[in-house]
């Protein structure tokens, strides 16, 4: 996890494996997999260096981004549908209980 500030002061923890890209608008604003936007106070380049940084720790061969994994694209999907219709998905992620 990176931690980062929104523009009301308050650090928060992103995943850098579900940034999808990155936009300065001026404030920089993430775009996360599930289709959720963070506005951050942190300039591009800081947040650029920052997910490097967690790539090394963790011992990243190179600073690329790894592929989500099946589950996360599903339960990012399942999220975005039950966000943009108000309905629960139709199917649930694998490994999902109710």
């Amino acid at each position: 996890m990176i931690t980062l500030s929104r523009l009301n002061g308050h650090t928060i923890a992103v995943n850098p494996d579900l940034i999808t890209w990155i936009e300065v608008t001026p404030d920089t604003t993430l775009s996360l997999l599930g289709g959720d936007k963070v506005v951050v106070r942190e300039p591009l380049d800081l947040v650029i260096a920052r997910v490097v940084e967690f790539r090394r720790s963790i011992g990243a061969v190179d600073s690329l981004a790894y592929p989500p994994s099946r589950d996360v694209v599903v339960g990012a999907s399942a999220h975005r549908e039950r966000r943009e219709t108000g309905r629960p998905a139709s199917t649930p992620p694998p490994g999902f209980r109710r």
